[in-house]
């Protein structure tokens, strides 16, 4: 039986998906061309995987590619997925909990999708202030969402949160592709930024963890990217935003490459490097102390706003 598809949009693309895919809205059938179809399928005899860094709900994601236009992301025993062409996003599992098929899906398994499309991809939340994009990027636990969260928190827009797309331009004009309305947030950051934990709904990763995505401001359309900041461990040596050498930014921006690293070898490796020499020609990053605290870091949100 053909199932009835769920439409969407997310990270500019226009979805259409035989899951239901929470906190993404639905929304009514497009007149213009699908960009991405997510389906339920049974997957290809599965080919040899390598473990990759990418971990959901205590699960190793394990990744192969058997062609240049078939990318796989596995959890065993959850769910399957393989990217085909970025366009195509197909899907096994046996859930039937659309809240864990989301999980996964709106992650890594999108960002192959996103990957395939050329478009540059972080580890990191983005926020605008102003006319323009700011990225926060860093190791995990490094305060990327918790950041993004206290900007939300005094009314600033969020692009995205856990994985920031970029769209580069030949001009230098490079833009922040919105991905849709959720900041998920430790419990311990909601109480600190005294944010409405009634307003929010559990994340189904087995943590502390909440998805803040009904009394947020989101960002629909795409933001010029104005600054980077790689956030470090509190009271490291230096705690103001430290310029990072262009000849530096390549390397920085690689190591905080979402998805798996073998997927960058070859012309891919290539393609990213000169990309992030091209993000580097116009955009300023820095280097920052996380703020040690909640008033420090309602501080710096304070400080950016007025520097913007």
């Amino acid at each position: 039986m053909e199932l009835t598809p769920y439409f969407y949009k997310a990270f500019g693309l226009s979805i259409a998906s035989d899951f239901l895919l929470p906190p993404l809205v639905a929304c009514p059938k497009p007149t213009v061309v699908i960009d991405l179809t997510i389906k339920r399928g049974q997957l290809p005899p599965k080919p040899s995987f390598v473990s990759s860094k990418a971990y959901r709900a205590g699960i190793n994601a394990q990744f192969a590619q058997t062609e240049s236009d078939r990318l796989w992301l596995d959890w065993p025993p959850l769910i399957s997925f393989m990217a085909v062409n970025g366009n195509e996003l197909i899907v096994e599992t046996t859930q039937t909990d659309d809240h864990i098929i989301s999980l996964f899906t709106l992650s890594e398994a999108l960002g192959l999708i996103l990957f395939q499309k050329g478009y540059f991809l972080l580890h990191g939340s983005a926020i605008r202030i102003g006319n323009a994009g700011v990225i926060f990027i860093g190791e995990p636990g490094a305060g990327k969402s918790t950041t993004v969260a206290a900007f939300a928190g005094k009314g600033y827009s969020v692009i995205s949160d856990d994985m920031v797309c970029i769209r580069l331009s030949l001009t230098g004009y490079h833009q922040l592709i919105p991905a849709f309305s959720q900041i998920k947030i430790w419990e311990s950051s909601v109480k600190g930024l005294q944010l409405q934990q009634e307003t929010m709904t559990p994340v189904r990763e087995g943590v502390d963890k909440f998805s803040w995505h009904e009394s947020i401001t989101f960002e629909e359309e795409a933001v010029p990217l104005k600054q980077i900041f790689v956030l470090l461990p509190p009271n490291e040596p230096g705690s103001g935003p430290a310029p990072i050498p262009s000849s530096q930014v390549p390397v920085e921006l690689l190591h905080h490459f979402p998805l798996p690293d073998t997927l960058l070898t070859g012309k891919a490796l290539k393609d990213y490097f000169e990309k992030s020499v091209a993000i580097a020609k116009t955009t300023p990053l820095y280097r920052m102390s996380r703020p040690a605290n909640f008033m420090a870091l309602h501080a710096f949100v304070d400080h950016l706003s007025t520097t913007h």
